[in-house]
């Protein structure tokens, strides 16, 4: 919650509804900035938001674009009678297909109330559909507010062959009272239902029975859903009241009325979500996600059903939230209603919103799927190997620290109009357990290993390869061994984000208890230069059992480098003391004959005789520094020059493009030193080959010159600065016109075009 909070607040609670308020965060670029990523489809045809609709009513709804995806933005908080919508630019909603919509929506107001609401709708209709203002919400019918009026009346007002599902936070409960002038009075009724016996009805589902026609009370803001272009969709109420017909007088005007009977409405509430005491659950300016998964026909019928769920996963860890009869429905659609047959089976769907007279909201969306594009879904299981058993969701399960563990998530392309493409799988891996190795699986046989020297602070990217049809299933594959700590690894959540669909899935949370047997590599962290450089790691075995000595341990070493390959070191290479240390464990230490460049991951590990349940592990970090040649800016060419015929010229080389360059690139561990030395053959004729020139390359620095020759080579360039960092640096940078390599030219030249060779030697020590 952002803002100041209003001066002189009585706060007083009821049911968690607080009765003093603060300032909320109703600007749409810092609420879209602050919330949850979503999909960018400002930049895409996939919907269209018209400037007016076919009403003539102007469209409040605009795009809002963010680094972390676009939003949509309904209506506007402070602006009053406003109607917004966005559909998609052409019928994508199959509905003889399995559909699914995930997106996240925020609604709030810094008023005293908000209003009036959103809803998601499939209509049949248009793109640029919207029925009316207020508690109409831009796809139910709107009340005419004269005599004889039917419910009737308002099917033909509303968004023809629809459905909607409305997120209501203006409550409409107003029931008239006699002579209210009716024409000159917004309707403020729908939430009133099945208005019997002083009670406002409307029906629920129950999930345990699979009951969708369970009795509810209309209470406070809700979700629920119906068919607004059907009359059996409104309820009609008959009262007495005023209508207004102009003025009279000559003086003074006063008002004339006609007196009559007319009707009111209520809507029909199916599916209805609320909150047990009629507190405001969904206008609380945060975001809350929204799934809704639709099922087609399978029996040739036309019969779908869908289910939608409200708050299901946490909006700063993408977590998924315990669904509850509060915030879970199903309902049946009967698509005769929408007009839809399997042999034209498509509908536009879309979004609509209204603020009201008095009560605003901002509202605004942010999606995750969208009907007609990729549909998608994501998993994560986790395998303790050592035991062999499945760690689960629930009830939580306990570990031993230094378990093999293994983490799969499973990425699955389930239907759609098109790839789920450019895939970027952003993994928090759970804590408290050391990943060391991975590897990516695609259906087709091919996997590739994962750089595990990338992980920081248990995060991972991952790329991945589009997956469609062809190639619809992706596992990521996680191997690591549990802390020997006493800790709860909370759950971690993955998230896979491609260019037209994003998912997450979350690890199980789960215990580890320590084991009595344990290996520390010390230190965890080895530099060293990459190549023939022996290095040695050391560490120590401790366990708080005497029966474990050095005499009945075996420890074995994996070393993975940063391009994946795994090689597992000779049992010569590892040693460990048979005699206690100081503090009561036995020292080790492992040879590594020749560090790879770059970050490799070495993992020791343990067992003993004294128990076949005690194994451990411990791990290192090792970072092999390396030096090389990196860019040049290619040949060196001097000046072309007149001869004179006797001495010796001095010629300089051609820069007229840039100085010419040579860098070298070094990561060599601190106390390294690197030179750069030059030979040469001297410069040949381009005509006659064989012929080489009178002159010679030389390497002037300072006052000091040196002839280039192919006996001996030239020191060019040095550094003793190393510190295991990435260095680039540029042998010439130093070089003026008349220092660095350049070329003598004796009194014997002949006219012509030369050139050589100069071999370029770069050596580092230790």
């Amino acid at each position: 919650m952002t803002g100041v909070a209003l001066a002189s607040l009585g706060w007083g609670i009821w049911h968690g509804a607080a009765m003093g308020k603060a300032a909320v965060d109703v600007n749409p670029q810092s609420v879209l900035d602050g919330g949850p990523t979503g999909l960018s489809v400002k930049a895409t045809t996939y919907f269209n938001m018209p400037s007016t609709f076919g009403t003539g009513q102007t469209n409040s709804a605009k795009y809002v674009s963010g680094s972390n995806g676009d939003g949509v933005a309904l209506t506007q908080d402070g602006k009053i009678n406003q109607g917004g919508a966005i559909w998609t630019d052409k019928p994508v909603f199959n509905a003889y297909k399995d559909q699914r919509a995930s997106m996240w929506v925020y609604l709030g107001t810094n008023g005293t109330l908000p209003g009036d609401g959103v809803a998601f709708v499939l209509q049949n209709s248009s793109n640029k559909a919207f029925s009316g203002g207020g508690e109409s919400l831009g796809v139910w019918g709107v009340d005419p507010r004269k005599s004889g009026s039917t419910t009737s009346d308002l099917a033909d007002s509303a968004i023809p062959n629809s459905w909607a599902l409305e997120f209501d936070t203006g409550v409409d409960q107003t029931l008239p009272a006699t002579n209210w002038i009716v024409n000159q009075t917004d309707p403020n009724s729908f939430d009133i239902g099945d208005h019997e016996n002083n009670a406002f009805n409307g029906t629920g589902y129950n999930p345990t029975t699979d009951n969708d026609d369970v009795g509810e009370t209309i209470k406070g803001e809700h979700i629920a859903s119906g068919y607004p272009g059907l009359s059996s969709s409104y309820y009609a109420y008959q009262q007495t009241g005023r209508f207004y017909t102009g003025t009279s007088g000559i003086f003074i005007q006063t008002p004339n009325y006609t007196y009559g009977k007319y009707n009111y409405f209520g809507l029909a509430h199916h599916g209805l979500i609320r909150d047990q005491f009629g507190d405001r659950f969904m206008s609380t300016a945060h975001w809350y996600h929204l799934t809704l998964n639709y099922e087609a026909p399978t029996d040739g019928g036309s019969t779908a059903t869908i289910t939608y769920s409200f708050d299901d996963k946490d909006p700063a860890t993408g977590a998924p939230k315990k669904i509850t009869n509060s915030t879970y429905a199903k309902e049946k659609i009967d698509l005769s209603n929408l007009k839809v047959t399997p042999s034209s089976p498509k509908l536009y769907w879309g979004l609509t919103g209204t603020t009201g007279a008095t009560n605003t909201e901002l509202s605004m969306f942010k999606f995750e799927q969208v009907p007609g594009q990729p549909m998608v879904s994501s998993s994560a299981d986790m395998t303790d190997v050592t035991k062999g058993s499945t760690i689960p969701a629930s009830p939580k399960a306990t570990i031993s620290g230094n378990d093999k563990i293994k983490l799969n998530y499973t990425l699955k392309y389930l239907d759609g109009d098109q790839n789920w493409s450019d895939i970027e799988a952003e993994l928090n891996l759970p804590s408290y357990v050391d990943w060391t190795g991975g590897r990516v699986s695609y259906a087709n046989g091919e996997t590739a290993s994962l750089d595990m020297t990338k992980q920081s602070d248990q995060k991972l990217n991952v790329p991945i390869k589009d997956l469609g049809a062809d190639s619809s299933q992706t596992v990521i594959t996680l191997e690591g061994t549990a802390q020997n700590v006493s800790k709860t690894a909370a759950a971690a959540v993955a998230e896979f984000k491609g260019a037209n669909a994003i998912t997450s899935a979350a690890t199980p949370t789960f215990d580890i208890k320590p084991s009595p047997f344990s290996i520390n590599v010390n230190p965890a962290q080895i530099s060293a230069n990459a190549g023939s450089t022996t290095t040695t790691v050391t560490g120590t075995v401790s366990s708080t059992d005497s029966t474990v000595n050095g005499d009945n341990t075996t420890l074995t070493a994996v070393l993975a480098d940063s391009k994946g390959n795994v090689a597992t070191l000779p049992a010569s290479a590892i040693s460990l003391d048979k005699k206690l240390n100081g503090n009561g464990g036995y020292d080790f230490s492992i040879t590594i004959p020749e560090v790879p460049a770059g970050t490799s991951l070495l993992q020791v590990s343990g067992t003993t005789t004294a128990s076949s349940d005690y194994k451990a592990s411990g791990t290192a970090t090792i970072t092999g520094g390396t030096i090389d040649f990196g860019s040049t800016s290619g040949n060196i060419v001097f000046k072309p020059t007149t001869l004179t015929g006797s001495g010796t010229q001095t010629i300089e080389r051609d820069d007229s493009n840039g100085p010419w360059s040579l860098y070298v690139d070094s990561s060599l561990m601190k106390g390294s030193t690197w030179k750069v030395t030059a030979k040469t053959d001297g410069m040949y004729s381009d005509d006659v080959p064989a012929s080489q020139l009178d002159g010679s390359l030389i390497f002037k620095k300072g006052t000091s010159t040196t002839v280039l020759n192919n006996s001996e080579s030239t020191l060019i360039a040095s550094d003793d600065k190393t510190d295991g960092t990435e260095q680039t640096t540029n042998i010439a940078s130093d070089w003026t016109n008349d220092t660095g390599i350049l070329l003598n030219v004796n009194g014997g030249a002949v006219n012509g075009s030369y050139s050589g060779d100069i071999d370029w030697t770069l050596e580092s020590a230790p």
